[in-house]
């Protein structure tokens, strides 16, 4: 089958009011409508929105409904994808190269590049350069910068490979870490002993945290510090890919192996050779992959898929996970020998919020200054009072990594003085999971124990009051007990 996919392209592909930029209609002369005008020679049609599939975009399911109506031989499916960012290249390549592994894993696929966002089209070149699937890529040159004066349909011819120089993302990324980072006084304890472990060259690492916490610089701080600091480090987000594609990117692939690999492809383990692969959200594995990464362990060599062949490999492993592998372990649902394997050696990355409010306070400043060289700004930014306690009092579920973002974000909008309301919503008004009263730690504590509980007397019991003082508190906090019992 012959497939085209692309993205809606948001802005061009419908008409829009010109005094309230409202969208109005479809654009029918717009980059989709252009590309079945002049150029449709496939079985059918995928576009991608970004929207959530359980609340369907109306303006995309009209732009469908009007092309169908067009050319009623043409099969035009609406994918939704439900991607959060629309700038996050990791999450947008994740959730394509699914999709594209569960409905078009025998297809010829044309990628029509051009419409989305810009981490949209990296991701698509990602895709294409990886060699999994049988892709091309085509962009179209509009008439007026046509010879021709008509559109022209333009394959971009770009290089296969397992590692796309120059694109470093996080699933999978060759990574030299220069930029700047901080290691506080509460970081400083775990990584003297990251620099002990980095010198015991045979042994695996273990890495404990929450997302956003710091354990992929952890782990290259490790290899940086050890005698293998002249070859690669390799990180690969393992809760990022099917079975399937996590074993053909960790150990490779030869040519014909199965639909679409086109070429042999060399794995992650194989382009460390000599240096470092870190495994992060180990703890997401299938039992088929733990047992396949044991044996590499165990035996020091890869198997590459549809090969006899075994290789020797000379690689240090790290592995990270925000889960409890122990207890895991104990529910059956990872392996035991692999968890002694890995964690010959451990260590553990405190979330932010443990981490108390000079530490925050010191890494603020931090970030305001690294951030001002980013951004090429002469003066770092200040924060109003009001708007550093906003800063300070918000718990930061992501973590490190979401305070950087954060002050990336004041940085676009703000040139000198930091305004309260450049701040995001969720700083301002932070949902009940992220407040710090009393009140709502009462109340967040009282629909637990509901959940626990089989009716409102356990529940009073279990709380250790009468059940008029619980039936007073749900009144008070509006709490809704009809989904918690049947």
């Amino acid at each position: 089958m012959k497939t085209l996919i692309s993205w809606v392209a948001t802005v061009h592909d419908f008409s829009r009011n010109p005094s309230t930029n409202q969208i109005s209609g479809i654009n029918e002369s717009g980059p989709t409508f252009n590309f079945h005008k002049d150029f449709f020679e496939h079985d059918r049609h995928i576009i991608l929105s970004s929207a959530k599939g359980d609340n369907p975009d109306l303006y995309i399911e009209m732009l469908r409904t009007v092309l169908v109506k067009k050319h009623t031989d043409r099969t035009i499916d609406i994918r939704y994808l439900d991607i959060t960012d629309v700038i996050d290249i990791p999450q947008i390549k994740t959730k394509v190269e699914g999709l594209l592994l569960r409905e078009c894993k025998d297809d010829e696929i044309n990628i029509f590049f051009s419409p989305g966002t810009s981490a949209m089209q990296i991701s698509w070149y990602l895709i294409h350069s990886s060699g999994l699937l049988n892709t091309k890529l085509f962009q179209v040159r509009p008439p007026k910068y046509s010879k021709s004066g008509r559109a022209e349909l333009l394959q971009m011819q770009i290089l296969k490979s397992s590692i796309p120089s120059g694109s470093v993302i996080k699933e999978e990324s060759v990574v030299n870490h220069k930029e700047e980072y901080l290691i506080t006084d509460i970081l400083k304890p775990i990584y003297d002993r990251a620099e002990m472990i980095a010198k015991a060259d045979q042994v695996t690492t273990l890495i404990y945290g929450e997302s956003g916490t710091g354990k992929e610089h952890l782990a290259n701080f490790i290899h940086q510090k050890s005698v293998r600091n002249d070859k690669l480090f390799i990180a690969i987000n393992c809760s990022a890919f099917t079975d399937e594609l996590l074993e053909s990117r960790l150990f490779g692939h030869t040519k014909g192996s199965f639909t679409g690999a086109n070429a042999d492809h060399k794995g992650l383990f194989e382009e460390a050779q000599g240096g470092t692969i870190f495994l992060d959200e180990i703890g997401d594995i299938s039992p088929y992959m733990q047992q396949l990464l044991l044996r590499v362990i165990q035996e020091k060599e890869i198997l590459k898929i549809g090969d006899t062949k075994e290789i020797k490999i000379n690689v240090r492993i790290i592995a990270a996970t925000n889960k409890d592998l122990p207890i895991l372990c104990g529910q059956g649902t990872f392996r035991w020998d692999l968890f002694y394997r890995l964690a010959v050696t451990e260590l553990t990355l405190p979330p932010l919020r443990d981490r108390g409010m000079i530490e925050k306070k010191v890494l603020v400043d931090f970030f305001i200054e690294s951030k001002r060289k980013l951004f090429k700004r002469s003066k770092k930014l200040r924060l109003g009072k009001d708007v550093a306690q906003f800063i300070l009092n918000y718990p930061f579920p992501g973590n490190v990594r979401e305070m950087e973002n954060l002050i990336e974000n004041l940085y676009v909008f703000n040139n000198d003085i930091v305004l309260q309301e450049t701040l995001p919503t969720r700083l301002l008004n932070p949902t009940d999971e992220f407040k710090l009263d009393l009140k709502t730690a009462e109340k967040l504590h009282i629909i637990k124990v509901l959940k626990i509980a089989k009716n409102k007397q356990q529940a009073s019991k279990l709380l250790g009051c009468v059940i008029n003082t619980l039936e007073k508190k749900i009144k008070d906090y509006e709490i809704k007990t009809d989904t918690f019992w049947i």
